[in-house]
């Protein structure tokens, strides 16, 4: 059997790109290490979908319960400085949408679970079969010929260890705290993201899946604090009430916890022969933007595009062409995300007294300059597109 990609990691962006493809006459096929069966674990974990990525999934035809933001009010909670974002701003309808992990998942493995290979996984890709194809051996020691490899595997992608790949990585020394909660709110298309000594909190709106909570919050909280057998649950019971005060909202906790170790990676190449590197396969960043989904969809975008312009235009498409201009158009851009990220990061961390200065009237004084305001939030929201 024969594709023009087979793609390892039946998640949302390798399922996103099958579906993208197979609309635009492509062959594809998925392959998935788990079963087929729908995730139906409690609603906890929420993705944040930028305007462009909500439109590449309207698309093809993707629709998942969503919470609309309009507004966000980033605050310095060691200080005054606040800057706020509306949608309005940039001429948009939200800023953002909220979703389930599962609800999307679900959805995209469900639109493509005929070109689906589940309970499977690529053990080995050899390159010297012809000079276009490559082959693909799965764990059942079935083999399959392919043009593209395409790793949408994630972090610990098999693919990128298959292929050899150079990974940097580095660790926050932070851990991840992730539960719904119910909020009494007049708005309910506001969201708020504070910086402070007892983490990185994040409060947005529910998608309307969940009737029980009306919010999700994302809290980023360094390792020594949760030291000496402190549990998620108890530092979260012991720092909410800080969280409730600068922001005078009740907080009510309806959810587990879910938590998780924060760390960066990405690869020196995303390209190697016939292989390709997308989405957290290529590169992982710190979540207090949430932007990482949306990098994963801003490639898959970028991949889709030249193998489809590469397909239509050629009856025999330059492969390498068709890669290195991928790999062009989002190493760079991806880098640049994760080297911002990490100075937010240093920069909120910091205890010097200058810095934290810095800080509040920096984040005071680009609230009052609209271009510069304008440029972060079309950034943010994928309109500066490559």
């Amino acid at each position: 059997m024969s594709t023009v990609v087979t793609i390892s990691g039946g998640g949302i962006i390798g399922n996103y790109i099958s579906a993208r493809l197979h609309a635009n006459g492509i062959d594809t096929k998925v392959v998935e290490k788990n079963k087929n069966s729908k995730h139906q674990s409690e609603k906890v974990r929420t993705l944040t979908l930028n305007p462009y990525s909500k439109k590449l999934l309207d698309e093809i035809g993707i629709e998942v319960p969503i919470a609309e933001i309009k507004y966000i009010r980033v605050i310095d909670g060691e200080g005054t400085g606040a800057i706020d974002f509306n949608s309005n701003e940039i001429h948009e309808e939200n800023l953002s949408y909220v979703v389930f992990f599962n609800d999307l998942l679900n959805a995209l493995q469900e639109k493509e679970v005929s070109r689906t290979i589940f309970e499977n996984e690529l053990i080995q890709i050899n390159e010297d079969i012809n000079d276009y194809f490559c082959e693909v051996t799965l764990k059942d020691k079935t083999k399959h010929s392919s043009v593209f490899v395409a790793g949408c595997d994630g972090r610990n992608s098999n693919v990128a260890k298959l292929s050899s790949f150079n990974l940097k990585s580095a660790d926050y020394g932070q851990t991840a705290i992730t539960f719904t909660a119910n909020i009494e709110k007049d708005n309910d298309k506001e969201a708020y993201q504070v910086f402070s000594d007892r983490g990185i909190f994040a409060v947005m709106p529910c998608p309307l899946s969940n009737h029980e909570s009306t919010h999700t919050i994302v809290w980023s909280i360094e390792n020594k604090n949760i030291e000496n057998g402190i549990s998620i649950e108890e530092y979260a019971e012991e720092n909410l009430a800080y969280f409730e005060n600068k922001l005078k909202m009740k907080i009510n906790a309806c959810s587990s916890f879910l938590s998780f170790g924060l760390k960066n990676h990405y690869f020196e190449n995303y390209i190697s022969g016939s292989t390709v590197l997308i989405g957290d396969a290529a590169h992982s960043i710190h979540p207090l933007a949430g932007q990482g989904i949306n990098l994963g969809f801003a490639d898959a975008d970028a991949f889709c595009e030249e193998v489809i312009e590469g397909y239509k235009s050629r009856m025999r498409m330059n492969k390498d062409l068709v890669l290195k201009r991928y790999e062009i158009r989002r190493k760079q851009m991806n880098l640049l995300m994760l080297r911002s990220m990490d100075f937010f990061v240093e920069i909120f961390r910091s205890k010097n007294l200058a810095i934290k200065l810095l800080r509040n009237y920096g984040l005071s004084g680009v609230n009052k300059i609209n271009f510069l305001k304008t440029f972060f939030i079309n950034h943010a929201s994928g309109k500066n597109k490559l």
